[in-house]
């Protein structure tokens, strides 16, 4: 039922089979021709077949001559798999089309190769014969199981480390679950047995990490399909499948890391995605900090420092060495700031305190300048290109730097010449009927993410991310698609510091960002405990540029996690100095 090689052709390239031609130099009126002509090889639960191929020269005269074995055979993607002589043996490792070839004398044939790779995973105590239930089982609308989490058209970086999969059960009841994850080119499936009644916030699962890497390197720019069949196992004879989702695999890898605030844990966790499937690793705690609370942080984009604020708002504040986790200068309260931003070569920062913003020395805290703000002003971040900043500009009651009403976004340019400010211009003008805060540039600086909510901007339920292009070609965007909906309290979003590009028929620009949300996750975590989640963005897009957002993997439930801060490098701890 399921043949370790299909010779057959069930998934053969457009326009490809056998052919041949003289090629530069050829043999005049030669053909060679590769047999068997676009064959699938069928890679099951990491068993490799291999697959020999033959090469037939025909000349003029009509006469043939085999030359397999003196021929030079190749594959155009070495990473599906490689030649010993004639025999093609695929990595195990990606499913994917390629395109095989065999030269002789300058006379050269090709054909298809289709490499598909599938695994078949029961989970105890699932019935062994779990899949031939499945495959024996007619289909039952009324035993469809909805999914629950990854939402539909969710894009994930390669890199993402985990993929959990997570499913209602149907009004009827089902016990015995096939959790499928493929596409032409490779299929992963998962068998999994729950009690009746179900416990809801079990009817999950997640796949392993070499699943996964299978799955995101056959997959990598296209799109996977996502299912889930469900049947009672005492009526096996019956069965129904969830609608299908599609979940994209962007085409590059993450870089960079996040270091994020824990509340509960009252100290700051790091992530490097250079290092997918690893656990937060915590950086900067009570143990590091002498007892003190550390909750409001900022990293510089090489990754060297991050500045702190103790003991809540408005408290001490200093910039701490990345590598030794010491400090530059005393947290003894001669310099407070609640919210600090770094340029990009990471010699210059801006601090905020009480309304203003400083421009200060990141290792000594000397002060260099002040911003000419129009007012109270808060909230600041500077462009990638270090040429402009941007920031909040208060018109409303004012309570603190996180309690205040009438904010709007400034930017502002910078001299880095002279340290000096130019005049500050408001990008989007105060809302009557909100509050905008936590503006961020993106990696390209032509876009600033924000928030809005009718709230004063501290913990607001009705936070929500909006876009808006830093020249004031497009108009503030609400980017609805991550947001979902409603009372999440979306907040402190941050793009990731890089810049993407998709393949395909039409490239286009990408950019990743994250966000905190107190949104449910799935059936594991109901709502109100925030999380970190991310989304793609795609700025040549009109419209909504975005696609749903997915939590980030490498998070401890248990954990109030939010204001992840992006950083380029993930400098270890005991590294040497720069």
């Amino acid at each position: 039922m399921r043949n370790a090689v299909v010779l057959s052709l069930t998934l053969a390239l457009a326009g490809c089979g056998s052919g041949g031609g003289n090629g530069d130099g050829g043999i005049p009126g030669a053909t060679l021709v590769v047999t068997p002509a676009d064959p699938v090889i069928e890679i099951l639960n990491g068993t490799i077949p291999v697959q020999a191929f033959t090469a037939t020269i025909s000349f003029a005269d009509g006469t043939t001559q085999d030359v397999s074995a003196t021929a030079t055979w190749t594959i155009d993607d070495t990473e599906l798999g490689t030649f010993t002589d004639q025999v093609f043996r695929p990595t195990g490792f990606r499913g994917g089309q390629g395109i095989v070839r065999a030269s002789w004398s300058g006379t050269s044939g090709t054909t298809g190769i289709t490499v598909r790779i599938k695994t078949v995973r029961v989970v105890d105590p699932a019935p062994p014969n779990a899949p031939d239930l499945f495959d024996g089982a007619s289909e039952d609308g009324s035993r469809a199981p909805a999914l629950v989490y990854p939402a539909d058209r969710t894009m994930v970086p390669p890199n993402l480390g985990d993929f959990e999969v997570h499913w209602a059960n149907a009004a009827v009841g089902n016990d015995l679950f096939k959790v499928t994850l493929g596409s032409a080119t490779v299929e992963l499936s998962v068998y999994l047995l729950f009690p009746i009644p179900a416990d809801p916030t079990t009817l999950w699962t997640a796949f392993t990490p070499d699943e996964w890497a299978v799955a995101r390197d056959s997959s990598r720019g296209s799109s996977l399909k996502l299912s889930v069949r469900g049947m009672l196992s005492a009526m096996p004879t019956a069965a129904g499948t969830s609608p299908q989702f599609a979940i994209r695999v962007g085409d590059e890898d993450l870089q960079g890391g996040i270091y994020y605030w824990a509340a509960s844990a009252s100290g700051i966790y790091r992530h490097d995605f250079g290092q997918p499937g690893q656990p937060p690793q915590a950086f900067y705690s009570p143990t590091e900090s002498g007892g003190r609370c550390v909750a409001c942080h900022a990293l510089s984009r090489d990754g060297t420092k991050m500045a702190v604020t103790f003991d809540g708002g408005d408290g001490a504040a200093t910039v701490i060495d990345v590598a030794s986790r010491t400090p530059f200068f005393p947290g003894d309260g001669s310099v407070r700031s609640n919210f600090t931003v770094f340029n990009p070569e990471a010699t210059r920062m801006l601090m905020t305190s009480a309304g203003g913003i400083t421009l200060r020395d990141p290792t000594t805290a000397a002060v260099l300048g002040t911003v000419p703000t129009p007012g109270y002003a808060t909230h600041p971040d500077w462009s990638p290109q270090g040429d402009l900043i941007t920031y909040v500009a208060v018109g409303g009651p004012t309570g603190s730097d996180w309690h205040f009403s009438g904010g709007r976004i400034v930017v502002q340019p910078y001299d880095g010449s002279s340290d000096t400010f130019g005049a500050a211009v408001d990008l989007v003008p105060a809302d009557p009927t909100g509050n905008l805060y936590y503006p961020t540039f993106s990696p390209d600086g032509q876009w600033i993410l924000y928030n809005r909510s009718i709230e004063d901007a501290y913990d607001d339920g009705s936070a929500e991310i909006y876009v808006v292009r830093v020249d004031g070609t497009v108009a503030p965007l609400l980017v609805s698609t991550p947001n979902l909906g409603p009372g999440l309290t979306n907040s402190w979003g941050r793009w990731a510091p890089f810049e993407q590009t998709t393949t395909g028929e039409t490239p286009e620009p990408l950019f990743w960002f994250t966000f905190s949300s107190k949104r449910a996750f799935g059936v594991r975590l109901g709502a109100g405990r925030p999380q970190i989640w991310m989304a793609p963005f795609f700025p040549a897009r009109s419209g909504d540029p975005s696609l749903p957002a997915f939590r980030l993997p490498f998070q401890d439930l248990a954990t109030s996690n939010h204001i992840a801060q992006w950083t380029e490098v993930v400098v270890p701890v005991g590294a040497p100095a720069p």
